[in-house]
């Protein structure tokens, strides 16, 4: 029983988003969406240091706006995936 609800977590959780996500990727690449942890649309630099160590200097050079905030474009144009 323990098995079949992790397998139901593990499909709700990780693999249906991964899915959804893969297939809207022209629009929002997965880890823009994962790193967007409100899904307000734009990356924090909180949110950015929970996934990238000591990335504040990383994150400031992607900021091109200067507004505090990573839009899609800006998150990707750091990753080298090109923006939509």
């Amino acid at each position: 029983m323990k098995k079949v609800i992790a397998m139901l977590l593990m499909n709700i959780f990780v693999i249906s988003p991964a899915i959804l996500c893969k297939a809207d990727e022209q629009k929002d690449h997965i880890c823009f969406r994962a790193i967007d942890s409100n899904k307000d649309g734009s990356v924090t630099l909180q949110e950015f240091e929970k996934f990238f160590e000591n990335g504040k200097k990383k994150f400031n050079e992607a900021d091109l706006d200067k507004d505090g905030n990573l839009s899609h474009d800006e998150y990707h144009s750091i990753l080298g995936h090109g923006s939509s």
